[in-house]
């Protein structure tokens, strides 16, 4: 199996690392190993110790890699893998290698100093069946602040829930603490107290306040949080030998029951099997039915992932899973086991990538799409692995998500060419390009600008309509209509048309007739109703427009955004990723205010962020027709605010206002 690790250069827009500053004495060239850093990369199979403050080359003996079925050489999710897995100098969440364990292995209660390669008790005397007793008592508990705190005395750090880029206002970040490997298991969030921890580390506190987040027990504040000891096997499974915390669920067949999740809820699990059509799961996570042995498909058991994750490893339905090291988050009654980067799981299986499309977006470059991501280490020799038809070129490439920007000697404008693309160009985790491997496009012309004109999100079947009109004459090919920036929905890809300035566009979302290529009146009312002689009626894809707080644009061959319009509706339950799609059309000069007073504009920024987009809250609910009230501009100037659109009669095929 192909497991993708995630480049330190990438990895800081993934998670939020907190590093700590750690001085040395005077003369001192190191106090621990952490302030050996700074001598580089040590020499494989060797590690960098702090010997009478100085750093000194010693050989390590590293168990092999088994799945994270050893003490400490799995994907322990959320250790520090970089120096010694227990130092709590960065929260153990840096993406570098796997951690480093004894050898012989140490028992659960015991600590491994790396340096010597020696095990040494844990100085706490609290049994762990009595830790696990302040656990459960903690869980108990009421919400806000005990009479008196409640003690946690030798709980083992199991896990670190790193922050995730855009999901600092709906998720809170910490560590979990586990005292045996039946639970119970709690939540710390990291504001609780400044002491930082890491991966096996063993401390004890106090819990000043409990909280609960959609039905997780949290600690909100403790007081005396103490490392006791550091490097415990926590990551082994409950099973191996010596024994750690980690258990195996894939044979639970319980999780649709709510005790289930309370009883796994916190604790750290390994899980495999076959991956569901995912969905947003809160603001920048995605989560997918995991298909177990123990829990067939329809499956309640979700794999969360931050959403770069599950992009940048293309997780979709069909994929095979496994999670060595995870932990059990959850939303109310929902278990939802938790990894954060791209290396904390193994994605085998997936449909083979294959040729989606091909589009000239200059007389040189030509962007190649693909149905998955495309790992760029497998283009290696541009010229062989994309083919031209007619005496094209190809010279380069670079690589962004599932398209390929292919530089190209000069094309003839508007001659048919075809693209071929090679077997050893692979998607990210391995899969080789199948059948169909190419696509013909056309050689460059100059592309038109649309802006968004009219929207009906709520019609009858699906059968919602978005009308745009042409600012700038020339081709249609690649321009895509999409909802939502960030996880975007693409509605309709555009079909290869020269419109003239001044032209109307209506893109029928799940429209039965096809889209007119050669006349506005192609395929006329009189043969086909829903159309509008007046405009270039186009087919759209089959998912409808989200009747909620959503962004509408439009992307270019390029990918630039020529224009969007966020709407707002006034009701409850709204996805919290609006602001987030709001703040990023801001940030690109779609929309205006450029913020909410001085500040992001979020949910209660003073303006909120409903408040400065356009009101479509009055469109019919559901069912509309084309002859309902819809959401259409009612400025003459685009001004790219909420004033240029207001809810009224429709004007489908005609300019706006």
């Amino acid at each position: 199996m192909l497991k993708r690790s995630l480049k330190r250069s990438w990895l800081p827009a993934l998670v939020t690392t907190v590093f700590v500053t750690v001085g040395t004495g005077c003369g001192d060239e190191c106090v621990d190993q952490f302030d050996c850093r700074d001598k580089g990369t040590p020499p494989e199979g060797q590690v960098y110790a702090c010997v009478e403050n100085k750093c000194e080359l010693r050989t390590l003996t590293t168990p092999e890699v088994d799945a994270g079925t050893d003490a400490g050489t799995g994907t322990d999710a959320g250790s520090d893998a970089g120096t010694d897995a227990g130092t709590g100098t960065d929260a153990g969440t840096d993406g570098g290698t796997t951690p480093q364990a004894c050898s012989p292995a140490c028992s659960l209660t015991e600590s491994c100093n790396i340096e010597t390669n020696t095990c040494t008790p844990s100085s706490v005397t609290t049994p762990l069946a009595e830790t696990s007793a302040q656990i459960a008592a903690f869980v108990a508990a009421p919400v806000g602040a005990p009479a008196t705190p409640l003690p946690v005395s030798g709980a083992f750090v199991t896990f670190i829930k790193p922050a995730v880029a855009g999901s600092a206002a709906t998720e809170a970040s910490g560590f979990f603490l586990q005292a045996e490997a039946n639970g119970p298991a709690m939540f710390v969030r990291d504001s609780a107290s400044t002491t930082p921890v890491a991966v096996g580390d063993r401390v004890t506190l106090n819990v000043t306040e409990k909280e609960i987040i959609s039905g997780l027990n949290v600690a909100k504040t403790v007081t005396d949080l103490t490392v006791v000891s550091k490097n415990h096997g926590v990551w082994n499974l409950s099973t191996a030998t010596p024994a750690g915390l980690k258990v195996d669920v894939n044979a639970v067949s319980s999780f649709e029951d709510a005790g289930t999740t309370s009883a796994y809820e916190s604790r750290i699990v390994t899980v495999s099997g076959k991956l569901a059509a995912g969905n947003n799961s809160g603001t920048a996570f995605t989560a997918f039915p995991v298909i177990t042995t123990g829990e067939p498909s329809p499956s309640p058991l979700l794999l969360r992932v931050p959403s770069t994750v599950s992009t940048y490893l293309d997780m979709v339905s069909g994929c095979d899973v496994a999670v060595p090291t995870g932990i059990v988050w959850r939303f109310n009654a929902q278990p939802q086991v938790s990894v954060f980067a791209p290396e904390q799981l193994t994605v085998t299986g997936c449909p083979a990538p294959t040729l989606a499309s091909a589009f000239a977006t200059a007389l040189t470059q030509v962007k190649v799409s693909f149905s998955r991501s495309v790992d760029a280490a497998s283009v290696t020799a541009v010229p062989t692995q994309f083919t031209f038809s007619g005496g094209l070129q190809a010279q380069s490439a670079t690589v962004s998500g599932r398209d390929v920007l292919v530089t190209t000697t000069e094309q003839v404008p508007g001659t048919d060419y075809t693209v071929s693309v090679a077997n050893s160009v692979k998607d990210t985790v391995g899969g080789a390009v199948t059948t169909p491997n190419s696509a013909a496009f056309k050689g460059y012309r100059t592309g038109a600008v649309l802006r968004i004109t009219e929207v009906q999100p709520s019609a009858a079947n699906k059968l919602d309509l978005v009308e745009l009109q042409v600012v700038t004459a020339g081709t249609t090919a690649g321009l895509l209509l999409q909802q939502d920036v960030n996880s975007a929905v693409t509605l309709a890809t555009f079909p290869d048309v020269a419109v003239a300035e001044g032209d109307i566009i209506v893109v029928h979302i799940a429209g039965t007739g096809e889209s007119e290529t050669t006349a506005k009146n192609q395929f006329p009312t009189s043969s086909t109703p829903a159309n509008f002689d007046t405009a270039w009626d186009f087919k759209g894809g089959t998912t409808d427009i989200t009747f909620s707080s959503r962004i509408i644009l439009v992307r270019d061959a390029q990918n630039a955004i020529q224009d969007a319009v966020p709407f707002a509706r006034n009701a409850p339950n709204q996805p919290g990723a609006f602001p987030g799609n709001l703040q990023a059309i801001q940030a690109a000069g779609q929309w205006l205010p450029a913020d909410c007073g001085g500040a992001l504009c979020t949910t209660t920024s003073t303006p909120t962020a409903a408040a400065v987009s356009a009101d479509w809250t009055n469109v019919p609910s559901s069912g509309a027709t084309p002859a309902s009230n819809s959401v259409r501009r009612v400025s003459a100037t685009d001004t790219n605010t909420a004033a240029d659109w207001a809810v009224g009669a429709p004007s489908w095929g005609v300019a706006n206002p």
